[in-house]
């Protein structure tokens, strides 16, 4: 690339410089990006965080233009041009600090003349620089850089301020604000010194300080703004970067419009449940299924938020279609679930129907692997352009959208997925399912989501959930949204059908196993952890049980699915046996199981789990069996009071026959639960500062590559998200720090992991 040229993008392979990856040209296209997405969304997201589009319009506006005018001023040093030029004098050396922290100093420098671009509005103005300085926030980077030992990246930085195209830069925002004189005029470099005196780390502490000050008198609804005024921002340069390589100029002009404005159309989402029905009377032979009266019930709730409590397999993803069909029939529609294989599911059993007219769309981090697997290698479509590809753009177009619960917690701690998707989550509904599962952090988020966007509706859905967090939930809505929220529980004859009996742990399970299926049953056996779901099939190797749990590479895993949902399909006449982890609660939808073993777990645990047992249970069928092993002291990956509140709780259950209806009160009874905390947000509570936190509780182990697929990866032969493994903490023995890796994933050297598709892997002993 042109050394003489200051450039923002750079070429990909193959291709030819072309002057939308110059800096001005750059510039001036997430600035006509950043218009399009406020006049599509703006009015939107101030609805969304509760702040009134007729005083908060304007200001939303000022602030993400001139932060779109100047978000990559800072490009124009020597440091990121060596970089993306690879001039031989920067060859390999790191930036000394980042291009967004260098366009906040620049900001600082032109504050006199950008003033009038803001109304002279000097609050507004610190918004956009903390929005310019947290546009490219990532987990571990420091804002602002606080770094103060030099590593080889020289003694200072050079901003090229006089240079023809930085002033190309100016001169551009000066036609596009109202009020901006001729630009200021430099006639030298500006050196930014990283060693010795006046140093640039020593500027940031000074801007962070004032910002801070000021951050401490900001209303709740201007924090509010300025998340809003970040998350433009971000959208905006995501636009700008990718539609230049549009080449039809009338798309690349329309396309943000044409994207947002992409929701349901009338009757579309109606559709969904109707073919549903029209399916399950086909199935039935029974032309005169409904809606159960829950069901309506849910649809025919006009509150902002709904909450549905009913038991597994009662209907409540129909009903969620219905209260969206109903109630929001033309909003962009999020259905939220815990898992990647909960989200995978949802997205087959009901948007996968090539009669929509509408295009839904599966959205996790490996979607696309498992659309794959679910059209059965149909490949995309060719005419689509590069825009189109790019992940997070197709979620700005896409109506009906299942997920996994991060893409939109996410944007509560500012991770990847949920800040890229915000322009269509401002003006969306959501159904969050299963919210039971949710662990301590993921559920603040969850409150801080209800919290802090109260212009959203939204339905929440779980078989049971404990006092303290329903009454967390109730008080979040009272505060923030000056209601009650509306409950809606399941249908009484499917919560009061006797469905289950306990039987006691017998000494020889195996044997148990083995009755069962010579009577040609079905049993789920579940065991807390991987190994001892090894065991335990190992124990029965001559029945050849189906093995599930979360130890394969992902393409094995969807496979193993798919294999063991089809064993347990009713239409399936053979006995079967499956032995898995508590990866089973939710992801398999299994309508055959006959006896269910289980591993004494946390009380929803295995709530969750019985919901497998018996699961199309109709009046006047028998109770199924469930036994459980209590584990003794070998309490994890749970601890030891989780178990014991499990033992009280099957001590307290009825004997004989046993309904949802009472394992849930059961547990209200016994369980109020710890009060939840709402979480810190990066995204709300930042301010000036701008990172990224976990979203959900760590957990532990390691996600790594087998050796032979990283060869398969490197060469182009598979995908990474296909062939990733999650694994236990390895030995320390193997020094995994010290391992090669790929896109961040460590590479496991051969010999180390012990793997068979059909089994699983475990560390070589």
């Amino acid at each position: 690339m042109n050394p003489q040229r200051l450039w923002a993008k750079s070429a990909r392979r193959d291709e030819a410089e072309i002057e939308w990856m110059l800096l001005p040209r750059h510039l001036a296209a997430v600035h006509d990006a950043a218009l399009q997405v406020l006049d599509a969304t703006g009015e939107d997201q101030l609805r969304a965080l509760g702040l009134k589009p007729s005083i908060y319009r304007d200001r939303l506006r000022r602030c993400v233009l001139l932060a779109a005018a100047l978000h990559d001023l800072g490009k124009a040093n020597d440091h990121f041009q060596g970089m993306i030029c690879r001039l031989k004098d920067r060859s390999g050396r790191p930036q000394g600090v980042r291009h967004e922290w260098i366009s906040v100093l620049l900001q600082e420098r032109l504050k006199e003349w950008l003033l009038p671009a803001i109304a002279n509005d000097e609050t507004d103005f610190a918004i956009v620089g903390w929005a310019i300085g947290g546009h490219h926030p990532a987990y571990n980077r420091e804002s602002p850089p606080r770094r103060r030992v030099p590593q080889g990246e020289g003694d200072k930085i050079s901003v090229f301020v006089s240079h023809n195209d930085f002033k190309t830069c100016l001169q551009e925002m000066a036609s596009r604000f109202a009020g901006l004189i001729d630009p200021p005029k430099f006639d030298e470099t500006w050196n930014l010194p990283l060693i010795g005196a006046g140093l640039v780390f020593e500027k940031f502490e000074q801007w962070l300080a004032k910002a801070s000050a000021a951050w401490e008198l900001f209303t709740d609804e201007e924090k509010r703004l300025v998340a809003a005024v970040k998350l433009s921002l971000i959208a905006a340069d995501i636009a700008g970067s990718a539609l230049p390589r549009v080449k039809n100029a009338a798309k690349r002009l329309s396309w943000i419009n044409d994207a947002l404005s992409n929701t349901p159309k009338p009757g579309e989402l109606a559709d969904i449940v109707r073919l549903r029905l029209d399916a399950e009377r086909a199935a039935r032979n029974d032309p005169d299924i409904d809606l159960r009266q829950f069901q309506k019930d849910i649809g025919n709730s006009r509150a902002e938020v709904t909450f549905a409590k009913a038991g597994c397999g009662s209907g409540k993803t129909l009903a969620a279609y219905h209260w969206a069909a109903t109630n929001h029939p033309e909003k962009r529609l999020y259905l939220c679930y815990p898992t990647t294989g909960t989200a995978t599911e949802g997205f087959r059993d009901y948007l996968h129907n090539p009669d929509f007219t509408f295009k839904p769309r599966l959205f996790h981090g490996r979607a696309d692997v498992d659309m794959a697997l679910i059209v059965e290698g149909d490949e995309p479509d060719a005419e689509a352009d590069g825009a189109a590809r790019i992940e997070s753009l197709d979620a700005w177009s896409t109506p009906v959208v299942s997920c996994t619960v991060d893409t939109v917690l996410g944007l509560v701690q500012n991770n990847r997925r949920g800040r890229y998707a915000w322009p269509a989550l401002a003006g969306a509904g959501f159904v969050f399912d299963e919210i039971h599962a949710y662990d301590d952090r993921l559920f603040g988020a969850l409150l801080r989501f209800l919290q802090n966007m109260p212009g959203v509706p939204v339905l929440l859905m779980t078989a049971s959930l404990p006092k303290a967090r329903f009454e967390a939930l109730n008080n979040c809505l009272k505060r923030a949204r000056r209601e009650e929220m509306e409950t809606v529980h399941g249908p009484d004859d499917l919560e009061t059908l006797p469905r289950y009996h306990r039987e006691d742990a017998p000494v020889d399970i195996a044997e148990w196993v083995r009755r069962e299926l010579a009577a040609g049953g079905k049993v789920l056996w579940v065991s807390n952890t991987v190994d001892r779901a090894m065991a335990a099939a190992d124990s029965i190797a001559d029945l050849a049980p189906k093995i599930y749990h979360s130890r394969f590479r992902y393409c094995d895993r969807v496979e193993r699915h798919k294999i063991v949902v089809d064993a347990f399909k009713t239409d399936c006449r053979d006995a079967v046996v499956a032995c898995t982890t508590q990866v089973c609660e939710m992801s398999l939808d299994l309508a055959g199981v006959t006896l269910l073993m289980t591993e004494l777990a946390p009380v929803p645990a295995l709530i969750q789990r019985l919901g497998r047992l018996n699961r199309k249970a109709k009046l006047g069928d028998f109770t199924r069996p469930f036994i459980v092993i209590d584990v003794g002291n070998a309490h994890l990956p749970y601890t030891p009071a989780d178990l014991q509140a499990a033992r009280e709780w099957l001590a307290d259950l009825p004997t004989g026959a046993l309904s949802q209806r009472q394992l849930a009160e059961a547990w209200e009874r016994h369980d109020a639960g710890k009060k939840p905390d709402y979480v810190a947000s990066a995204w709300l509570d930042g301010g000036p500062v701008t990172t990224v936190l976990e979203l959900r509780e760590a957990s532990q182990g390691i996600t790594v590559v087998l050796y032979a697929d990283a060869r398969r990866v490197v060469n182009g032969e598979a995908k990474l998200a296909e062939v990733t493994l999650p694994m236990p903490s390895p030995p320390k023995a193997l020094r995994w720090r010290d391992w090669d890796f790929i896109k961040g994933v460590p590479v496991a050297p051969e010999g180390s992991i012990e793997y068979d598709d059909s089994r699983g892997a475990a560390w070589q002993k």
